[in-house]
C-alpha cells in the first residue's frame, strides 16, 4: 500500500509540473522569440543516482531541473513565426543561431531582436542589454539611415559600423534559460560557433513558438490527470479513516 500511495503522489506532484510548465508557455504565448519548454519522464532510477550525476553530463539530459520527481524540462529551438514590423532596429533570425549581448552576468544569448537605441547611442534589448558585434563590442550608432544586412552587417547612413555577433552551439540541450528570453551555456566554456547559415531579416521579430491550442488542449488532459489522483487519495483516505474508526470501536 505505502507503494501505491508513493506513485500516486508522485503522479500527483508530476502533474502540477507539467501543469506550471504548460501555464508558463502560455503565458509568453506573445513574448518575442520565446522558446517553450516540454515535459519528459527521466529513466528510473534511485534518486540519490541523479544526485550524483557529474554536472558536465546534466548537457546529455536535456534537463533544466533535476529533482526526486521523475521528470525533467527540456527547451523546444524549433523557430518561430516571422512578424513583419518595418522597425529598422527590429531584427529575426531565419535558421539556427542567437545574438549575443552583454548583461551583469557575462555575455548571454537569446533570439529576442526587438532592439533599440539607448541614450548614449548603442544598441540594447528592451531591458538595457547592449547587444554585442565583432570582437565583443558594444554596437553604436549616431546616423539616420540604418539597414542590417542578411549577414548581419550593420550599415548607418551607407557606410558598415559593426556588425552583429551570431553564434549557434552544437549541443543546445546544455543552454539554460535565465528569463528575459536569454540563455547561457551550463559549460561556461563553450562560446559557441559562428552560425554562418543564419539569415538576418531587418524589420521582422521573431514570434513565440508555443502553440496556444495544443497548449489548452495539454493543459485540459493535466487537469484532468491531476483530479483523477486527487480522487483516488480522497478515497484511500476515506478509506483508512473507516479502518481508523473500526478499530476504535473493536478496542
Amino acid at each position: 500500500m505505502r507503494g501505491e500511495i508513493t506513485g500516486i503522489l508522485t503522479g500527483t506532484l508530476s502533474q502540477e509540473m507539467r501543469l506550471e510548465v504548460l501555464s508558463n508557455n502560455m503565458a509568453n504565448a506573445n513574448t518575442v522569440g520565446f522558446k517553450e519548454d516540454k515535459v519528459f519522464r527521466i529513466p528510473s532510477m534511485p534518486s540519490s543516482d541523479r544526485e550524483n550525476i557529474p554536472r558536465e553530463s546534466l548537457k546529455d539530459w536535456s534537463v533544466n531541473n533535476i529533482s526526486t520527481l521523475p521528470v525533467g524540462t527540456f527547451i523546444n529551438f524549433d523557430q518561430g513565426s516571422m512578424k513583419e514590423t518595418g522597425n529598422a532596429l527590429d531584427v529575426a533570425l531565419d535558421g539556427e543561431g542567437f545574438f549575443a549581448v552583454q548583461t551583469s552576468r557575462g555575455i548571454q544569448y537569446t533570439r529576442k531582436g526587438d532592439f533599440v537605441l539607448n541614450s548614449n547611442g548603442t544598441l540594447v534589448t528592451q531591458q538595457g542589454y547592449p547587444v554585442l558585434g565583432k570582437g565583443d563590442s558594444e554596437i553604436q550608432i549616431s546616423g539616420k539611415d540604418v539597414v542590417v544586412d542578411a549577414t548581419g552587417a550593420v550599415i548607418v547612413d551607407g557606410a558598415e559600423v559593426d556588425s552583429l555577433k551570431i553564434v549557434d552551439f552544437a549541443n543546445k540541450k546544455g543552454l539554460l534559460k535565465n528569463g528575459d528570453s536569454l540563455y547561457s551555456p551550463i559549460d561556461s566554456t563553450d562560446q559557441g560557433i559562428p552560425a554562418e547559415k543564419a539569415i538576418v531579416q531587418q524589420g521582422f521579430i521573431e514570434g513565440s513558438n508555443v502553440d496556444s491550442i495544443k497548449m489548452m488542449t495539454e493543459m485540459i488532459d493535466v487537469i484532468r490527470g491531476y483530479e483523477s489522483y486527487q480522487k483516488v487519495l480522497q478515497s484511500i483516505n476515506e478509506t483508512n479513516s473507516k479502518t481508523v474508526n473500526e478499530l476504535g470501536r473493536l478496542s
